[in-house]
């Protein structure tokens, strides 16, 4: 089989089991709704249904395939009703949820936790721009999107930095990122977290924007505006050319010395933060979100990312650097899912966007070919595709079936 015959029979085989997603109403659960597939089978999570979406009406305007972008629609649009109808009182909405239970990870209305990560506005925008929104649908909607972003601010906002951090590390997405797992509460101000809120308010802008709400259009952009400013103050490190996280318990110890009762009293930290300088995926989400200047992007990309030492690989973008210490992509790890290391397809479909937002052609074309030979492979010895890959032999190491945002292979290309 030749290559882009092997690229087809991908092709062919996402497009055919995107049913496999497709949950229709249960339980709680009011409407139809995407699964990741595999293992999570009847599992509603927030950002996965959105990448899910993302990813089928994609592939859907790409094939001109009316039925798939209309059952999508179908499915996407319940997706995100799911979550809306159960916001809190307090705007909080949940991270996952099942026919039995709305809100697994207790979320809603509880303060110590996280809550859905910020792509609600970003989901918004998609549904709307592919017709799975009604106009008149637009105003009540932007009640709960206002509710939710205030609700952010209430509870994760850092004062010192106008960073956002998260609560804990349940649930966060990149489930062990050292940079937020195994932290002290509301310490990680993590560059990915920062980077998602600036993208869903900026979409969260143009959904207002075709609602005709000029107003709150206006205040969303200047919110972005404001956070994109301190993520490129705090996150940005000018002598590393790379954007880490950022810790914010940065304060003095007032516990009193026996013996000299004035130690330290005058020196309270005069700085805001401390970089946690751990080479991750996630540094470069900027690209993305395309919130780092042309000369910072050229830095991050020719002394970072296509360092084989570092994270080029022959399959994609590792999501940890290999020179890290933490750098262990095979460990079985149980619960969370291991990012110290795997390929997963997610990252390579991010990272390849920001190189495509910055005309880093070449790198982004190979970044595309060996994303999509690795599925192909995985999919012609297995009838299958994986969760996540090793860095180094391309195997799938964990989630046989898993599909979600997989899907956005398809996606690749120029």
């Amino acid at each position: 089989m030749t290559k882009n015959e092997s690229f087809e029979a991908l092709y062919s085989f996402c497009s055919s089991h995107a049913d496999t997603m497709f949950r229709e109403a249960e339980g709680c659960l009011n409407h139809p709704y995407l699964d990741p597939g595999g293992s999570y089978s009847k599992n509603l999570w927030d950002w996965d249904s959105f990448w899910a979406a993302t990813a089928l009406l994609g592939i859907a305007e790409k094939n001109k395939d009316s039925k798939l972008k209309d059952v999508t629609i179908k499915h996407a649009r319940g997706a995100l009703l799911n979550i809306l109808e159960h916001q809190g009182k307090d705007g909080s909405l949940p991270i996952m949820m099942t026919y039995k239970c709305p809100d697994v990870f207790e979320c809603v209305e509880n303060q110590k936790n996280n809550m859905a990560k910020p792509v609600i506005g970003q989901f918004c925008k998609l549904l709307l721009k592919h017709g799975g929104i009604d106009s008149k649908e637009i105003s009540p909607i932007l009640e709960k999107l206002v509710r939710f972003f205030d609700c952010y601010k209430q509870r994760y906002l850092n004062q010192n930095t106008s960073l956002y951090v998260w609560a804990n590390d349940i649930a966060i997405g990149v489930d062990d990122d050292p940079s937020s797992w195994g932290r002290p509460p509301f310490s990680s101000a993590s560059i990915y977290l920062n980077c998602l809120i600036y993208s869903d308010l900026e979409a969260a802008a143009d959904f207002a924007s075709e609602g005709g709400n000029k107003e709150l259009a206006d205040k969303f952009r200047k919110e972005a505006e404001e956070l994109k400013n301190k993520i490129n103050k705090y996150c940005a490190d000018k002598r590393d050319g790379l954007y880490y996280t950022v810790d914010v318990l940065c304060r003095q110890n007032l516990t009193a010395n026996a013996h000299i009762p004035n130690l330290n009293i005058n020196l309270k930290p005069f700085w805001d933060c401390i970089p946690l300088k751990v080479g991750c995926w996630v540094s470069f989400v900027p690209l993305f979100c395309k919130i780092a200047n042309k000369d910072f992007a050229a830095r991050m990309v020719n002394e970072h990312l296509v360092k084989k030492e570092r994270f080029w690989t022959d399959f994609g973008i590792r999501t940890l650097a290999a020179d890290e210490r933490m750098y262990s992509p095979e460990a079985v790890r149980g619960n969370p899912s291991n990012w110290l290391g795997p390929i997963w397809i997610i990252a390579n479909y991010v990272v390849w966007k920001g190189l495509v937002n910055y005309g880093f052609k070449r790198e982004a074309d190979e970044l595309a070919l060996n994303t999509k030979k690795l599925l192909a492979d995985d999919y012609a010895k297995n009838g299958k595709i994986h969760e996540y890959y090793s860095p180094e032999t391309g195997k799938g190491i964990s989630g046989p079936g898993f599909m979600n945002w997989n899907l956005l292979v398809c996606l690749m290309e120029d």
